[in-house]
């Protein structure tokens, strides 16, 4: 059973402290050392992504561990049994995304099995959502998207299921979407 899941209005807000703060970055280099086996499958995958595009997706697979930490409790590392597992569960479900429009991000939303959603929900809207890449972010193919996504997807079921939440953590019981508006990038200047 996966956990409780993070609220959307935490995992937003912390994604965004995260992407702001230059000096955390070097943290979630940390993070994903921690997960040597989570993060060399994410590397041996990124080989198959375009060089920048893989760059992006180790930065994000470090954004979704530092959501974890962010809230607290104990994340013990993943299990190559653990990981192939959750790549098989991702891979099952690719059938259900495609075809790559417009309505992506709905069917993604709309299976109903993913551990903690709304850090998908985050992946998505940063993905596929978010208008315009600023100067210093990547414009990336909507193939490479779905490709970063599907590999943070995997992650994101890994971390769940090696976190054990704080005692104190009152997280949601159900997923319902919280529709947060993308940023242009003119609001990141």
């Amino acid at each position: 059973m996966t956990n409780h899941y993070l609220s959307r209005e935490n995992v937003h807000a912390w994604s965004e402290e995260i992407g702001a703060d230059m000096e955390r970055q070097a943290s979630l280099h940390r993070l994903l050392k921690g997960q040597r086996r989570l993060s060399r499958f994410i590397e041996e995958n990124a080989g198959q992504l375009e060089p920048s595009s893989g760059g992006v997706c180790m930065y994000l697979t470090g954004v979704v561990a530092a959501l974890f930490d962010r809230a607290g409790g104990r994340l013990k590392s993943a299990t190559w049994d653990q990981v192939r597992s959750a790549e098989r569960r991702v891979q099952a479900a690719v059938s259900d995304l495609l075809p790559l429009d417009d309505d992506l991000p709905s069917r993604a939303r709309a299976v109903a099995w993913r551990a903690q959603p709304h850090i998908l929900d985050e992946a998505i809207m940063a993905l596929f959502e978010v208008e315009d890449a600023s100067a210093e972010e990547v414009n990336l193919a909507p193939v490479e998207c779905l490709k970063i996504y599907l590999l943070l997807w995997v992650a994101t079921e890994v971390l769940d299921g090696n976190w054990s939440p704080p005692s104190s953590f009152k997280g949601e019981t159900s997923y319902t979407y919280v529709h947060i508006d993308p940023p242009k990038a003119d609001d990141k200047d």
